[in-house]
């Protein structure tokens, strides 16, 4: 009976502390084999965000130094500048990485991309502007009392600049060839038309010199023409429906080759800079080109290495002859004005982009007609997938870019033309 007792009495709770004792035997085991598995996923996790803090660092850094390459002077240090010519496409990159990033809410590195394109937001709009409504005539201008005043007239032209491939490369010794760029100048009807590459042909029956610009005379009674070094029959010219009253070469020498003509023109009663420019070409082969095109279309891993050895030691003195010769057509126009406050126009054929040191130190203190009235990147070469836009309208701030448009229908030459109304502002 007793014996029974007991049982009835201790062996529930003997069993309870048994049973007590294997839950927290099971839980230690449960707990040390979830201790094991965080620390596999915090080693997971770290290695994760260490290859997304590696990755954003590379490419903001990429992207910083593509963006700012336009400051190291290519004579100086010109593998840099290839960043520079890259620009547009490390943007895309940048701007896909930062869409991840915002998938994967990874809200920090979101920051810190978002902090980098902030700092470039300057050569990102100089790049690709986006002035979606277009820029406006200004109707007051701020006088030497600083008072504003309504402008009573308001003075626009238009500018033409365009590349012309040798007018098009149609057979000039053939009179009867017509001359389909004359044509597209015709009906744009500037009132000031910058050639680059214009050419004509020295024998008698074809087009000549005087029966080009004979076609164009009733349009405009004001002409000049440059050669090439080296070349009779092949330069930059001016058509102008204002009086020219200065014309200079910009460097006579053959040293720099530099194809520059600074004009002094006489537009309603004032007096007028105006730089027509064709500077030093990349010297890239035409193999090349088609090499280079042929990887955009179908990649091959053999190719970079040619490219390489080819068109990148081409780019180079590119780039090198562009900075010198820059540097020279900032100089001289300087000198030309002599303190004076005129303003001042320079535009053609850079043969390089927005981010270059070459664009950078025509510019100056002037402003690009593009980035104020334009929208997009405006490619302006079209040949063998080299989508830049390097050809240039650079104004002073006597004037105000009202318009500009790439007129990528004409597909005569490997540039398309440019076709800029801007407001001539009165004198503060």
């Amino acid at each position: 009976m007793a014996l029974y007792y007991f049982c009835c009495t201790f062996a529930p709770i003997v069993l309870t502390m048994a049973n007590s004792k294997n839950k927290k035997n099971t839980e230690k085991k449960a707990h040390k084999s979830k201790g094991g598995d965080n620390i596999v996923i915090r080693i997971l996790r770290w290695i994760y965000h260490s290859i997304m803090l590696v990755v954003s660092v590379c490419l903001m850094l990429l992207y910083l130094t593509s963006a700012f390459s336009d400051h190291v002077d290519p004579r100086t240090f010109h593998y840099i500048s290839f960043l520079g010519i890259g620009y547009h496409f490390i943007l895309v990159v940048m701007l896909c990485w930062l869409l991840a990033l915002i998938l994967l809410r990874n809200w920090k590195l979101v920051a810190v991309t978002m902090v980098g394109l902030l700092i470039t937001y300057e050569p990102m709009t100089r790049y690709f502007p986006l002035n979606l409504f277009g820029s406006k005539l200004q109707t007051t201008v701020i006088g030497q009392d600083g008072i504003k005043a309504d402008i009573e007239t308001i003075d626009t032209l238009s500018l033409l600049t365009y590349n012309t491939c040798a007018l098009g490369q149609v057979h000039l010794t053939k009179i009867k060839e017509e001359i389909p760029i004359l044509d597209v100048i015709r009906k744009c009807n500037a009132d000031i038309v910058c050639l680059q590459e214009y050419a004509f042909t020295l024998s008698k029956g074809g087009h000549t010199q005087e029966q080009i610009r004979k076609s164009l005379a009733d349009l405009y009674p004001y002409y000049d023409y440059m050669p090439n070094y080296g070349r009779k029959a092949m330069g930059i010219a001016l058509f102008s429906k204002y009086p020219i009253k200065k014309m200079t070469r910009i460097d006579k020498s053959k040293k720099n080759y530099v194809s520059s003509m600074y004009y002094e023109l006489d537009i309603k009663k004032r007096r007028v800079v105006l730089v027509n420019n064709h500077l030093q070409s990349n010297m890239i082969e035409k193999r090349d080109r088609v090499l280079y095109g042929e990887m955009v279309e179908h990649f091959e891993t053999d190719s970079i290495e040619r490219i390489r050895t080819g068109m990148l030691r081409s780019l180079g003195k590119g780039y090198k002859g562009r900075a010198r010769q820059a540097n020279m057509i900032k100089d001289f126009v300087s000198e030309q004005k002599d303190g004076r406050d005129l303003p001042v126009i320079i535009c053609g054929d850079f043969n390089d982009t927005p981010i270059s040191y070459c664009y950078r130190t025509m510019r100056g203190d002037l402003h690009d007609a593009w980035q104020e009235a334009g929208t997009g990147s405006g490619v302006t070469y079209n040949q063998h997938h080299f989508w830049f836009r390097i050809d240039h309208v650079l104004l002073s701030s006597h004037f105000k870019a009202i318009d500009i448009r790439v007129l990528d229908q004409y597909k005569y030459s490997d540039h398309y033309p440019v076709l800029t109304k801007i407001q001539l502002l009165p004198c503060n």
